[in-house]
């Protein structure tokens, strides 16, 4: 019962996963995954964290990210048809195009 539970909070009943990336940020590995898909690591970074991240590029960049979840650019939504990241109306419109 305790393990349908936890797969409950981590699952809603929607079917989707969610994932607090400030509680749990991602690691290097799943950084570098959404990296390949979205461009680049600098498409990860939360607008806000931009100047931050400035002069970091590749595995410097995905280990900065890695190290606090509040650095990536957030929500991101993958689905079986893709992926898209952020609140901006390009990120809004793909988003229909996936649901």
């Amino acid at each position: 019962m305790k393990a349908r539970e936890a797969l409950t909070k981590k699952i809603g009943a929607d079917g989707f996963l969610i994932r607090n990336l400030v509680k749990e940020p991602l690691g290097v590995a799943e950084l570098r995954k959404l990296a390949k898909t979205v461009g680049g690591p600098e498409n990860l970074v939360a607008p806000k964290r931009r100047k931050e991240a400035e002069g970091l590029s590749g595995a410097a960049l995905l280990e900065w990210l890695a190290a606090d979840g509040g650095r990536v650019r957030r929500p991101i939504i993958v689905t079986p048809k893709g992926m898209t990241v952020g609140f901006a109306a390009d990120a809004k419109a793909r988003l229909d195009e996936l649901l």
